[in-house]
């Protein structure tokens, strides 16, 4: 009797099979159940504390995290690599895992590729997306950076497409040049006076909100609760840039944009070229964070802070 008791016991202790059916997903890719129940093991072994066992956001780890670990539930992905709101790839997907994301709890994780892999499918239960909607189309260069060799030039006009708003036309009505206007969410780095000085070179009117000099907050799609989170967009010169500082990592993410969030996808409308020297200007203000001409500048352009 007590050794019926103690096989019953071990028999409910011991889970049945997850997964006895495929994954199938909306680009007429499937995963099989086995890796399903692999994926499950990895995520609850590395990702659970954080993300959660519903793949929510709400781990046992999560409350004390800023910003929040990723609610899979919504389907939306900020560093996609893909127009902002579309799915992404699993690529992009795998890189966050190995790189982390810099300045948050998301750190870099010595995981082997097959249980990136793994892991990767699984988050993809968490979503009906995925049985929807197929991966967009990545946002590609046309080629090489064009301003190699030229960088000061790229990140002059970085600065004006950055700071500015608009388009400037020819006299004969034809397109010369899109303005960004980042500052309209980021915070300028240029003072007044070389703003002012830099329209008349421009042709547009610099951006115009109150206090130009700290990050505008923005509403995000990301749910918390039954509120939308409110997040401070980047200020280079003092925060660090999620998916890195290098040419290609702000390139995509200029190009692409942030899904959920107030940044758009910047390709189109500007143009390749014009992406490449923004890209290059917050390079250049990413890469004084922490030194003293950054602590120089945010005290001359925003005493208060």
């Amino acid at each position: 009797m007590r050794r019926a008791l103690l096989l019953l016991l071990v028999l409910a202790g011991c889970r049945g099979v997850r997964f006895s059916q495929p994954l199938a997903l909306a680009e007429g890719k499937s995963v099989p159940p086995a890796v399903l129940e692999e994926g499950h093991e990895r995520y609850m072994l590395y990702c659970y504390a954080c993300h959660g066992e519903k793949g929510d956001g709400r781990g046992p780890a999560a409350p004390g995290m800023r910003p929040a670990p990723r609610d899979f539930t919504q389907g939306m992905f900020k560093f996609a690599g893909v127009p902002a709101g579309g799915l992404p790839h699993d690529d992009d997907l795998d890189a966050i895992i190995r790189n982390g994301l810099d300045g948050t709890p998301m750190l870099p994780w010595d995981v082997s590729p097959p249980e990136r892999h793994a892991i990767i499918q699984y988050l993809k239960t968490f979503s009906p997306r995925w049985k929807e909607e197929a991966p967009a189309p990545k946002v590609l260069p046309d080629g090489p950076d064009p301003w190699q060799g030229k960088e000061t030039e790229a990140i002059e006009l970085g600065k004006r497409i950055y700071h500015f708003s608009g388009a400037k036309m020819s006299k004969e009505g034809q397109l010369e040049q899109i303005f960004a206007g980042c500052s309209t969410c980021h915070p300028a780095y240029v003072p007044e006076e070389e703003l002012k000085e830099l329209a008349a070179l421009t042709g547009v009117g610099p951006v115009e909100r109150e206090d130009l000099y700290r990050p505008a907050a923005k509403e995000t799609e990301y749910l918390a609760g039954d509120h939308k989170l409110v997040i401070l967009p980047t200020d280079f010169l003092f925060q660090r840039v999620k998916t890195g500082t290098s040419l290609p990592a702000l390139y995509r993410a200029i190009a692409a944009g942030i899904g959920g969030t107030a940044m758009p996808v910047w390709k189109p409308p500007l143009a390749d070229r014009d992406i490449w020297a923004l890209a290059h200007y917050v390079k250049s203000l990413a890469d004084l964070r922490g030194t003293a001409p950054a602590l120089e500048r945010q005290a001359r352009l925003n005493p208060g802070r």
